[in-house]
């Protein structure tokens, strides 16, 4: 069956109109400490432990990080129930943080892009449910009727089962599905949030952004690829055809984690030294359970699965007077320099974790490539 979009006529209105010139601050110098995080995907009690490890938090889950910056590198939401209640907060950290002299950058993810463009494929039930109120039941109901009396339009025949069909809608459709929906749609609270976020953000020598800025691609100013994002964004669900949104686009990019140095490492050191930087940050790709560094710390992959869906692994980016760690389940383990310094960074933080740590097949892999190498000497 095909269902037509979303769009209630309570919002159907001209994105164009309402589509306001946003402006946001991108390039960020002398901050002398720096906490990122990556994919959080609906996990709230996950991205609690990551604010209280790096005492970013009080007990009462208001901001007391002073000057420091907080950057979640985006895909808050989908696979876990509690995205919208992560937002709520961020939202709640970032007015905290600005009085305090601090940032909260909440960068945009391709989820975030996914659930703005009404691809829902991996949207938890819980997201749904959160939703529900006293007139949500008689809500779905309506617009399951809609839906119905539109597919009827188009073929006459599925009357013959309208209870079968009925029932399918009422799956699809479950109770808070509208309410979701209206959050993300424009006018939403959480479109309204979103389109005023950026994709990516320098911080002293160090970009952050969700998927990676291709080497290979045709390299843009930050001010223009955040514009671009917000203007897609703001869009609301119309599609917008433009390269940046795309596989090799900002929000999706994984040659940092496919490529070797044949192919990415001089074409990364040309894109890094477009932007007068010595570091790019990113997301997306989960790790094999830690903070992972490559091309000798110029990439730095801070998805390490810290979701329930993942794993529940525990650890984040910490920056402090430049100098690069990682938190590793509460403790501060400097990342190497250079990649000769893996193996040892990677027993170190496997210690921490519980038993089995999920980087010991990682460990075996380096450690046998070690022998190897020793032995050709």
């Amino acid at each position: 069956m095909t269902i037509p979009r979303f769009y209630p006529a309570t919002i159907a209105l001209t994105i164009i109109s309402f589509c306001v010139t946003v402006r946001a601050q991108e390039v960020w110098q002398d901050v002398a400490r720096i906490v990122a995080v990556g994919d959080l995907h609906g996990d709230y009690e996950q991205y609690l432990n990551v604010l209280r490890s790096n005492h970013l938090i009080d007990s009462k889950l208001k901001w007391q990080g002073g000057a420091a910056h907080l950057v979640q590198l985006g895909d808050v939401p989908d696979r876990g129930p509690d995205s919208l209640k992560i937002m709520r907060h961020l939202k709640r950290l970032q007015k905290q943080a600005k009085k305090a002299g601090g940032r909260v950058h909440a960068l945009i993810g391709n989820h975030e892009l996914m659930n703005i463009k009404e691809d829902l494929r991996y949207v938890h039930p819980g997201e749904f449910e959160i939703l529900v109120n006293n007139e949500s039941r008689r809500t779905q109901l309506d617009y399951i009727d809609r839906v119905y009396n539109f597919l009827l339009s188009q073929d006459e025949t599925i009357s013959e089962r309208r209870e079968e069909v009925m029932q399918s809608l009422d799956t699809r459709f479950p109770p808070g599905f509208v309410e979701h929906r209206l959050t993300w749609a424009p006018r939403g609270e959480v479109f309204e949030w979103l389109r005023r976020n950026n994709t990516v953000v320098k911080i002293n020598r160090m970009l952050f952004v969700h998927g990676g800025i291709s080497p290979h691609e045709e390299l843009l100013p930050l001010k223009q690829i955040n514009k671009k994002i917000r203007k897609i964004i703001s869009s609301g669900p119309e599609y917008i055809e433009d390269p940046i949104i795309r596989d090799e686009g900002p929000l999706w990019y994984r040659g940092y984690t496919r490529n070797d140095a044949v192919i990415e490492l001089q074409p990364l050191k040309e894109m890094l030294a477009f932007y007068d930087v010595d570091t790019i940050v990113v997301a997306h790709t989960p790790t094999v359970g830690a903070i992972m560094p490559k091309f000798d710390g110029r990439v730095i992959f801070i998805d390490v699965g810290l979701a329930a869906h993942y794993g529940n692994r525990l650890a984040n980016l910490v920056v402090e007077n430049n100098a690069v760690f990682a938190m590793h389940r509460g403790h501060k383990i400097a990342l190497p320099k250079t990649d000769d310094g893996l193996l040892d960074y990677l027993l170190t933080v496997s210690k921490l974790d519980p038993e089995p740590s999920p980087l010991l097949e990682t460990i075996t892999k380096l450690e046998s490539q070690e022998n190897r190498n020793v032995g050709t000497d």
